[in-house]
């Protein structure tokens, strides 16, 4: 309970690359309605926008997701063809640092937890302290796509890979009752993106079908810890055929994500009461 006596509500922002984008448009609507979360935590792109929402840069993070077109995607592209992922993610660890600056995860209100991936140890690694530049850029490590990050003896990656939608950290953080924002459940929409459907003319690269796959591992693992660790409300913005790679479209994923949002609004009010 808070200090008023109300329940503490907490918002799970689940992982999905450029889907999560739509996690701003969920925000925006908490915030017209004057709801605010009591904890937060993210996986992956969940946990970047979280990080923002939580240090109020949303407005600086919305102004560089909704500028962004493909000349800037590709500035952020440092390309290690030879190494292991497809770009290192020095310049991604730049821009973060640009707006989240030296940040410590433990000094932020309200309490906010980054969720990644240790492969060397093969288990969850939750970010509760320490710098957020650090803890996200382990968390949105897709392995093939960034270089993992190394730290002692783990070797980090996506958090997607073990706990994408993270409801139970939520819980640890102190909320009684939990939001989750899955990004990345649109199979259908995401198919139909690639031209899998009959009759749609296949048009997936290769690194679109390294997210694809990705993402139907992480729909599976998904749903087994939702079925474990429950959500009280689950908000899922059909995204999937705006394209994984998209983060050129996020107009048009923060308009779902708000659509979305405004049609769970009546429940989402509910939680807070």
């Amino acid at each position: 309970m808070s200090d008023n006596g109300k329940p503490v509500v907490g918002l799970a922002l689940g992982s999905g690359g450029a889907f999560g984008w739509a996690h701003i448009g969920v925000l925006q609507v908490l915030e017209e309605a004057g709801l605010k979360p009591g904890a937060v935590a993210g996986t992956s792109i969940g946990a970047v926008v979280g990080a923002a929402y939580v240090l109020g840069k949303m407005g600086e993070v919305e102004e560089v997701a909704l500028g962004l077109n493909w000349f800037e995607m590709a500035r952020h592209a440092d390309f290690d063809l030879f190494g292991a992922g497809l770009l290192g993610g020095d310049r991604i660890t730049e821009t973060l640092r640009r707006y989240f600056r030296d940040a410590a995860i433990e000094h932020l209100d309200p309490p906010f937890a980054v969720v990644a991936t240790d492969l060397a140890a093969s288990e969850k690694v939750v970010f509760r302290s320490g710098p957020v530049v650090e803890a996200l850029r382990a968390s949105i490590s897709i392995p093939g796509i960034f270089r993992p990050v190394r730290s002692g003896d783990s070797l980090l990656v996506d958090g997607g890979l073990c706990d994408p939608v993270p409801v139970s950290v939520c819980r640890e953080l102190g909320a009684g009752r939990v939001i989750a924002v899955d990004v990345a459940g649109d199979h259908e929409g995401l198919s139909r993106s690639m031209g899998t459907r009959a009759g749609g003319g296949f048009k997936a690269g290769t690194v679109d079908i390294l997210t694809a796959s990705f993402f139907m591992m992480t729909r599976a693992l998904t749903a087994a810890n939702l079925a474990t660790h429950p959500a009280d409300l689950v908000i899922s913005p059909k995204v999937g055929h705006l394209g994984a790679q998209a983060f050129n479209r996020a107009p048009e994923f923060v308009a779902v994500g708000r659509e979305a949002a405004l049609r769970a609004l009546p429940r989402i009010e509910a939680l807070w009461r």
